[in-house]
């Protein structure tokens, strides 16, 4: 029983870090990008956002839950991050897979965290981007194509990820 509870463990393991890989090849000299499917949510003020109403920017989108350890650890960098880029073109949305608003804005105040947060208590945006973990992060260009995928907690403010936004920014 308890090689059978590990098998299933290694291939769920397996399933979810291979089937989210980045839009980027093996070899890294030619990507396949995909459209980012469109969406109309909620903010956490009750304003509609409709993702492409941003086309012509570049976007990050970031999924997330205040139930999620990672997701939580990451923002403070990326709310540095979209204090720094937001004059410069860059959109960032956070996507809330929370069941109620409450939490999510008290949390966003306690924290005074100013980037826009979207409420996905359904899961339907989730679902439409075919994700199985949290915190997930995509970086759309100017066009709505996903350029890459980020799953996991990361340092947005670190020179690597800000030089990635950075070369996004550029391309017009």
């Amino acid at each position: 029983m308890a090689h059978l509870r590990f098998l299933m463990i290694t291939i769920i393991f397996l399933a979810f870090f291979f089937g989210n890989a980045n839009p980027s090849s093996a070899n890294g000299k030619e990507r396949t990008l995909t459209t980012a499917p469109d969406f109309t949510l909620n903010d956490i003020n009750g304003n509609k956002v409709t993702l492409s109403k941003f086309r012509g920017k570049v976007i990050l989108l970031n999924f997330w839950s205040i139930f999620c350890g990672p997701c939580l650890a990451e923002m403070p960098s990326l709310n540095k991050l979209y204090l720094e880029f937001k004059d410069k073109g860059l959109v960032f949305l956070a996507v809330a897979e929370d069941p109620a608003e409450k939490p999510v804005r008290a949390y966003m105040e306690e924290k005074r965290f100013s980037f826009p947060v979207l409420m996905d208590k359904e899961k339907k945006v989730y679902s439409k981007y075919s994700l199985f973990g949290i915190p997930v992060t995509f970086l759309i260009d100017r066009k709505g194509m996903i350029v890459e995928k980020f799953i996991g907690e990361r340092d947005w403010s670190s020179p690597e990820m800000r030089e990635k936004i950075l070369k996004v920014l550029r391309e017009k």
